[in-house]
Formats: C-alpha cells, structure tokens, sequence
C-alpha cells in the first residue's frame, strides 16, 4: 500500500541511500589517497618519502645485498644509499615537509633521518660521494635541529634555507646559497663527524685524510675550520687544500643551468 505505516515511500528511501553515500565519500577518497600516495606503506617519523622520480633510481638497503628500484611513493630510512642513473631525478620530501632533490648519476647516503614529532627535533645526515643535490630545508622549533649534508672534503649544515652541493667527480665541493645561511665545516676537523666510517658501497669509500701528490697541497686540519654562507655567495673547497674565500654569485648566470631553473620551478609547485 502506497500509504501504508509498513510502507517506505520512494523519494524518502532514494534521500536516505544519497545521505549515506554522501557520509561514507571523503573516506572512501582518503583511503584511496593514503594507498596511492604511499604506495600501500605508512610513512613512519624517522622516514623519507620519494615524491617525484624521473628516469631510474635504485636503492641499497641497510643489511641488503641487492639493489632495489625506487618508485614515487617508496620510503627511504637512515643508512639507505642510493644512486640515480643517467637522465634521472629524484625528490625526496622529509617529516618536516624539508625537500632534497638528487640530479643524475648522483649517489648518497641517508645516514641519519630522526624526528621527534612531540618536540618538533630532528636529526638529518646525509652523504654523497658524487653528484649535486638541492635542498630546500624548513625551519624547526626543537632543541636539535641537526641537518648536514656531507661530500668527502666539507659538512654543511643548515637551519631553514635553499641552498645546493655540486660534488665533481674529482671530488671537489661547490655550494651556493639562495635563502638563509649555510656553516660549511672542514670535516677532518670536527670530533663528531668521520666521513670513514660506514662509507658508500658505491662508487667508492669515503676515506680521511691522506698524503696526495703534488701540485696539491697535504690536507692540514690548521687550514680552516668554519666558513658561513650567506644569501647568493658561494665557496669552492677543492680535494685537498684550503677552500678559496666565499664570493658572490651572479643569478643571472646561476639561472642558465637547466638544473638551477627546475628546482626553482619545483620548489614554486611544493610552496603552492
């Protein structure tokens, strides 16, 4: 019966299926965003998350024998290395929302990646025996706001700033300094960092100090301790020896490295 107390009429049962689904929607999206964002794994405090990947990048993992290939939405923990292969990049974003960004034929290191969510801390140490990074690191409130990323001749450590390391293949450093301050610091210098120690698997191990012939000159921990970069300047540390003297750089010039234009452009695209 249309009428009847035992009856459901149609417009009521049709608003009650459409109230329902309405409800059940945003976690149903959620779900769907979590599992394709992290790839079907929970990103955990003291972890790294692979944001953006062009071409190949592989990972050895601490107590792997093999490389693994990296993905959009892998996650990355302390004592992982990684390489990128010819043509490729990688992003990595941190806890902190704290970017790196790796060019090609670039290997490194995540010696350290520790955060205290409660206490808003981190701890961010990272290696790389070759390549070029950019960071675009964000500012944290905590007691230790540790992060270093370190070549085989300079540490550099930083607060919130953009900034980047070209590390060549003779092993020399270059870092420029577009927002913020970088402390650039000699490593065989300062008692709690030892590049030795632990080392890459690939190319080659990081190793200390040595005799090197000349036209070079026998690295010498007298020669300098702490330099402080400032906004568009820029140091040279070459394999062995004293750095030069931190000088301007134009931006102009800067700007006509296809890598320089494409991090800038990223880090537009994060910020939005």
């Amino acid at each position: 019966m249309a009428n009847g107390k035992g009856a459901v009429q149609p417009w009521r049962a049709k608003g009650s299926l459409l109230f329902w689904v309405l409800m059940f929607m945003p976690f149903l999206w959620s779900g769907e965003a979590l599992s394709a964002g992290a790839s079907g794994k929970t990103i955990g405090p003291n972890q790294a998350q692979v944001t953006f990947l062009q071409g190949k990048a592989e990972v050895l993992s601490k107590g792997q024998t093999a490389w693994t290939l990296l993905t959009v939405g892998s996650v990355l923990s302390s004592d992982d290395e990684v390489r990128t292969g010819e043509k490729a990049r990688i992003e990595i974003q941190l806890p902190d929302r704290s970017i790196l960004r790796f060019d090609q034929q670039t290997t490194f290191k995540m010696k350290a990646v520790l955060f205290d969510t409660q206490e808003g801390s981190r701890d961010v140490k990272v290696e790389m025996a070759a390549g070029k990074t950019w960071a675009n690191v964000r500012k944290v409130f905590g007691s230790k706001k540790t992060f270093e990323v370190a070549s085989a001749n300079a540490v550099a450590g930083v607060r919130d700033t953009i900034w980047r390391m070209d590390v060549g293949s003779d092993r020399s450093t270059l870092i420029r300094v577009y927002e913020g301050s970088v402390e650039v610091y000699n490593p065989f210098v300062r008692p709690d960092y030892k590049p030795e120690e632990g080392g890459f698997k690939a190319p080659r191990e990081v190793q200390g100090p040595k005799e090197v012939p000349r036209p070079y000159e026998e690295v010498s921990k007298e020669q300098w301790e702490q330099i402080v970069l400032t906004q568009m300047m820029q140091i040279v540390i070459p394999p062995t020896g004293r750095p030069g003297e931190p000088v301007a750089f134009s931006a102009e010039d800067d700007q006509r490295e296809e890598w320089v234009r494409w991090n800038q452009e990223r880090d537009k695209e994060v910020k939005s």
